[in-house]
C-alpha cells in the first residue's frame, strides 16, 4: 500500500492537533489503517492514504460537488470502484483540510 510522503503526515499530524484543540472532549486521531485515522466517536471520518491525500466522509452530493470544483478526487480502497460518501482532498489542497474535515467530522457524528 505505501507509506504517505512525511509532508503530508506533517500535516495530517497538525490536523489532528487542530480538531482536538478546537473545544472537542473527543480525541479525534487513531492510529488505522498503516496511517493515521480521524474518528467521532466510534465512527471514522478520515484517513491519511498512501498517496498524502486526506480522505474524507461526507454526503454523496458534497462529494460530487467537491469533485465537480476540482477541490477532491473520487476514492476508492484499492477496488477501483470509488465510494460515494468518499473524497480524497489531495495535499496541494492542504488549506481546505481542517474546514472540510470539521464538515466530515459533524456529518459523521449525525450518523450516531
Amino acid at each position: 500500500m505505501g507509506t504517505p510522503p512525511p509532508a503530508s503526515v506533517a500535516q495530517f499530524a497538525k490536523l489532528a492537533k487542530q480538531l482536538a484543540e478546537d473545544g472537542k472532549k473527543e480525541a479525534p486521531h487513531r492510529e488505522g489503517f498503516g496511517t493515521g485515522s480521524l474518528f467521532v466517536g466510534r465512527k471514522m471520518f478520515g484517513v491519511l492514504d498512501a498517496t498524502g491525500a486526506l480522505v474524507l466522509k461526507l454526503p454523496p452530493a458534497r462529494v460530487q460537488a467537491l469533485i465537480a470544483a476540482g477541490s477532491g478526487s473520487p476514492w476508492h480502497p484499492g477496488s477501483g470502484k470509488p465510494l460515494k460518501e468518499y473524497v480524497a482532498v489531495g495535499f496541494e489542497r492542504r488549506a481546505r483540510w481542517y474546514a472540510l474535515a470539521k464538515e466530515s467530522r459533524t456529518y459523521m457524528r449525525s450518523k450516531r
